[in-house]
């Protein structure tokens, strides 16, 4: 069964499609994707295979490039036309109540509800992913990310039992040096949910930071953070992408610092808002601290994150 069916028109976008319809087989494994192009046997009816594997399929791609929404035949737009391969799919996915999820390319905006036919005018309220040339690894890694929990079991081990195999010898070859390095710390970083009052304050977090973070598909976001005490209770805020988020269960523990936040995430406009729980672990060392930063939850799986934050001055 393959994994993903990816609509798109010839004339628009097949170059698009067939990049990345490589790299998801890289991700997901050979035959997860499926094309019209590479997976309709010669002699095999066009549309009764369009039906077959989106009934079969676990997510469904849309494509829209430039020339996706006024591609023309002799009467009128193609898509007008009830026939038209494109609409067949796309009508046929949105009809299935399997994700869908708009994927622009070379430059296209997503159409409104308006200009599409009426069995099309589900796609409109779609959250759509962008992928551009100049961020494309990036762009990708993000829909990877986004389908890898949609997939089924099968689709998402086929390509990676290998990858999956390594990485478990790394990760406990990581565990043996952690548990090697644990008793060189002169203090470990508090637990989550310690809320015991600081004493002392060992490490003085109070005002503003700020930290140039590259996160785990590619995309540098400025953040911002800003800590205060009221009592001896740390509160404060910290920016996550394009919002500014409230701080929880916050606890200095001579130079760690640790904290959580939580936003919410969607797959598409009809998709339940999933919470993320992101959770910094800190090292304060004057003005820096070194956060790494774990998030969970959500539609997502993202690999720990580490940057450094530093203080700004305050003004007089």
């Amino acid at each position: 069964m393959s994994g993903v069916f990816l609509s798109y028109r010839r004339d628009d976008s097949a170059g698009f499609a067939g990049r990345l319809a490589d790299r998801l087989e890289a991700e997901f494994g050979a035959g997860s994707v499926f094309r019209d192009v590479d997976d309709i046997r010669p002699g095999e009816d066009f549309q009764t295979a369009i039906d077959n594997h989106l009934r079969a399929v676990d997510a469904v791609l849309v494509m829209i490039g430039p020339r996706w929404l006024e591609a023309r035949i002799k009467d009128g737009r193609r898509l007008d036309d009830a026939a038209d391969l494109v609409r067949v799919e796309v009508a046929t996915a949105l009809a299935s109540g399997k994700p869908v999820i708009p994927v622009l390319v070379g430059g296209a905006v997503m159409p409104g509800e308006g200009d599409l036919p009426s069995q099309l005018a589900g796609l409109a309220r779609r959250h759509a992913v962008v992928l551009s040339d100049d961020r494309w690894q990036g762009d990708v890694a993000r829909l990877v990310a986004s389908l890898r929990p949609l997939l089924s079991t099968k689709a998402n081990s086929g390509g990676k039992s290998r990858r999956l195999f390594l990485g478990g010898v790394l990760a406990a070859l990581g565990l043996a040096v952690a548990v090697l390095l644990i008793p060189t710390w002169r203090t470990p970083p508090p637990k989550a949910g310690d809320s015991t009052p600081v004493q002392g304050r060992p490490a003085d977090i109070a005002g503003r930071w700020t930290a140039s973070v590259k996160y785990d598909w590619g995309d540098v976001h400025d953040e911002v953070f800003e800590f205060k005490y009221l009592g001896q209770a740390i509160h404060g805020t910290a920016s996550y992408l394009t919002g500014r988020l409230t701080i929880e269960q916050a606890g200095v523990d001579g130079e760690w610092l640790r904290f959580t936040t939580r936003s919410h995430e969607m797959l598409g406009s009809d998709s339940p808002r999933k919470e993320v729980v992101h959770r910094y672990t800190g090292r304060v060392a004057g003005d820096s601290i070194l956060f790494t930063l774990e998030s969970g939850g959500g539609y997502s799986i993202h690999r720990p994150v580490e940057f450094v934050a530093r203080r700004v001055a305050a003004t007089q």
